[in-house]
């Protein structure tokens, strides 16, 4: 049996090809390279899978190698494909949300020539699929568009950089927003709920952070020129109807010829997003080969 999984910054989650569900807590051995790596492995081999596709949050060759992952820096420098080969599982590994947004085309937006998904949890990912075929680029990284500078010597971003898109539209920029703002340093669920509740600086929060993913979308659009914006991710999903005007905002801003043509939908997959783009990687290898 096949399975997908995706490996995030706090949990590992898994997506068999039977529907089953499971969520490891790996986050915890984040300083312990030698234990994540070990217990890591264990997960990817659990049930003795068929095949397995991988989802990685960060920079990921084509090569199955890390180079580099802003929240998993334990991984920085690992060959996943080669830690699967090392078991004789065939794999198919690629950034997380390139991935899953094969997954989106895969199982929802089949109708889409041109289909960027856009996730923001932790971090700010982007993913691309032209045709029907994922877009990684040539070493594998395309589509980082967290990392795209939208201010220039702005807020400090996890990858190091000043500005980026991430450092704005994430769980720790929306945080920065609220305690900017004058709110308490608290968690970025609470900061969505109470927004939900109308507490004003919540509120004032949430709207900052829709223009900065505005400003980030209407990018897309100019560049990429999509037929479909699929958003996604644990922040997206958290606010709910308090980000439904989206689509909206992208085509006030945006050139009209571009704008006319993209529609802004959000994902059905919820957390398992990688997970589900990951097997549906692996399922189109192995009908391809």
């Amino acid at each position: 049996m096949l399975k997908g999984i995706d490996i995030g910054g706090t949990f590992v989650k898994v997506l068999w090809e039977d529907g089953r569900k499971q969520k490891y807590p790996l986050g915890e051995l984040k300083e312990d390279k030698e234990r994540y790596l070990e217990r890591l492995a264990e997960v990817i081999l659990e049930g003795s899978p068929k095949g397995v596709g991988i989802a990685v949050a960060g920079f990921t060759s084509k090569e199955g190698v890390v180079a580099y992952s802003p929240n998993i820096q334990v991984l920085n420098g690992v060959n996943i494909r080669e830690l699967c080969a090392t078991h004789g599982v065939e794999c198919v590994i690629g950034n997380d949300v390139t991935v899953g947004a094969f997954g989106e085309w895969y199982h929802d937006h089949r109708d889409a020539r041109v289909l960027t998904f856009v996730a923001v949890g932790t971090g700010l990912g982007g993913g691309l699929v032209i045709g029907g075929a994922p877009y990684d680029g040539v070493s594998g990284t395309a589509m980082e568009i967290g990392h795209h500078t939208i201010v220039v010597n702005g807020w400090q971003c996890n990858c190091g950089r000043m500005g980026c898109w991430e450092a704005y539209c994430s769980s720790y920029g929306l945080v920065k927003m609220y305690t900017t703002l004058g709110g308490e340093n608290t968690r970025d669920y609470e900061i969505i709920e109470r927004a939900k509740r109308g507490e004003e600086t919540a509120l004032r929060a949430v709207e900052e952070f829709k223009k900065y993913l505005t400003v980030g979308l209407m990018n897309l659009v100019h560049i990429l020129n999509p037929d479909r914006i699929v958003l996604g991710g644990g922040v997206i999903e958290g606010m709910g109807d308090l980000i439904g005007d989206i689509e909206e905002r992208v085509k006030k801003v945006a050139q009209d010829l571009p704008g006319s043509a993209v529609r802004i939908s959000f994902s059905k997959a919820g957390e398992f997003a990688g997970a589900r783009g990951a097997l549906a990687l692996i399922k189109q290898r192995i009908a391809d080969s």
